[in-house]
């Protein structure tokens, strides 16, 4: 590689020291040199003085009033000052040639972003499953709206073009950040792949994206963005469009009854969860 770009590496924290201290030593790992770490603080209760007196001099700690992890990440992109921004979440970790392999396939492509395959693991459990993210690449629009099970440790970005373009995670919402930011993108640049895996993520029992109500509530918040779209009328599915609407009337139908209920919830979503599978990319 003729030269090394500086990679800015974007870490939002709220919770969960141990697993901050173990992603931060994932990025310390790196055979890849030129990268700079911004731990946003999104106003935690924990006292991460400890963190911050082991990593001082490698590590910048920013701290702000909480505000959710998508004005995190917007504090990061503003504070970031590399070529490149690598996302990575507090409680995951990278394998040590994530950042060289990742930033070769960004300068060779001239990529504004990109995205590789990953490892879910469980902690205490020895189970572990590796998802291949290999048929996402190219113009991923599309399925952005139907299934697009990219990790957000997975992402890199070329800073200058979200910048130029406001490209930014909306701070409205409360689930479905890291969807909506992918889709600005997605509707603009077409994604590379770095084929292999070279992220660790961290199943937990209250991941968003493992929740009926959230998944519900998400889809019919996006049906609404659909109904005033003419261009994504189109480009959907019949089937698509017809599962965002059940979604929809399924979201009324657990905000007017206060339903809490996951096992229910599960019942609700298998019928429109059953369409955007079919209708997933192959």
């Amino acid at each position: 590689m003729k030269s090394e770009p500086l990679v800015s590496v974007v870490i939002p924290f709220y919770s969960g020291i141990k697993w901050l201290d173990e992603a931060l030593q994932s990025v310390l790992n790196q055979t890849y040199t030129q990268y700079e770490v911004l731990v946003i603080n999104d106003g935690s209760k924990e006292n991460i003085s400890n963190i911050e007196e082991k990593y001082e001099g490698k590590v910048n700690f920013i701290h702000k009033e909480n505000g959710g992890p998508a004005t995190a990440r917007n504090r990061g992109i503003q504070e970031a000052k590399g070529k490149y921004i690598a996302f990575l979440d507090s409680d995951d970790m990278w394998l040590p040639e994530k950042l060289e392999k990742q930033v070769e396939l960004m300068e060779e492509k001239n990529a504004v972003w990109s995205q590789h395959s990953f490892e879910m693991f469980w902690d205490e459990k020895t189970k572990k499953k590796t998802v291949n993210t290999s048929k996402y690449r190219g113009n991923v629009y599309k399925d952005c709206y139907i299934s697009f099970k990219i990790q957000t440790s997975c992402v890199m970005v070329k800073r200058d073009n979200i910048i130029k373009d406001e490209i930014i995670f909306p701070i409205d919402k409360r689930y479905g950040q890291d969807s909506s930011f992918y889709k600005q993108l997605a509707k603009k640049y077409e994604m590379f792949y770095l084929n292999g895996v070279y992220s660790k993520f961290r199943v937990r029992q209250n991941n968003a994206g493992f929740r009926a109500i959230v998944q519900i509530n998400d889809r019919s918040s996006t049906w609404e963005e659909i109904t005033n779209s003419k261009e994504l009328k189109e480009m959907l599915p019949k089937s698509v469009l017809v599962a965002y609407k059940i979604c929809y009337k399924e979201s009324e139908l657990i905000k007017r009854k206060n339903i809490k209920n996951e096992k229910f919830a599960k019942v609700l979503y298998l019928i429109p969860w059953l369409i955007f599978k079919l209708n997933v990319r192959k």
